[in-house]
């Protein structure tokens, strides 16, 4: 008996484990931006243009590569003298978020970060500044940062 029950441990153990399977990598959600490039420069003047804006106003940023981001400022704000944030929510692209901050650095340079993010799409847009110091979205995968529950 003990050595039919040592011998159909591995088997049973086999049979889990074949019958197990791994976390599949793929998304459930659809991308939004797959006709768009994976690279969209952007100038300074069009980022700062969203910091004049109020909220509830309209504005339409227009990046290289024919990319319109029109919408709605959700939230315009100066969080302190360095920091100031808004965001901007568009219809047109599914009501996906804008959202950019302009940091004052200490030697008085400006750094801008954003991101363009759709919680319902797998993809979205980071913003990103090069070598030369010029800035454009980078399309990301937004599984990296946004986690179901």
């Amino acid at each position: 008996m003990k050595n039919i029950s040592k011998s159909l441990a591995p088997l049973l153990m086999l049979m889990i484990f074949s019958s197990a399977q791994a976390q599949v990598g793929r998304s459930a959600r659809p991308e939004l931006f797959s006709n768009f490039s994976s690279n969209i420069p952007t100038s300074v003047l069009e980022l700062n243009k969203a910091f004049s804006t109020t909220p509830g106003s309209s504005i339409q940023l227009n990046f290289a590569n024919k990319f319109s981001f029109a919408g709605t400022v959700l939230s315009s704000v100066k969080k302190y003298n360095n920091l100031s944030s808004v965001v901007i929510k568009s219809p047109l692209m599914q009501n996906s978020i804008l959202s950019i901050s302009k940091i004052i650095n200490d030697d008085n340079t400006i750094t801008y970060v954003g991101r363009i993010i759709n919680e319902k799409y797998a993809d979205g847009y980071e913003l990103t500044k090069d070598n030369t110091g010029q800035y454009s979205f980078t399309k990301i995968k937004t599984e990296d940062l946004i986690q179901d529950y």
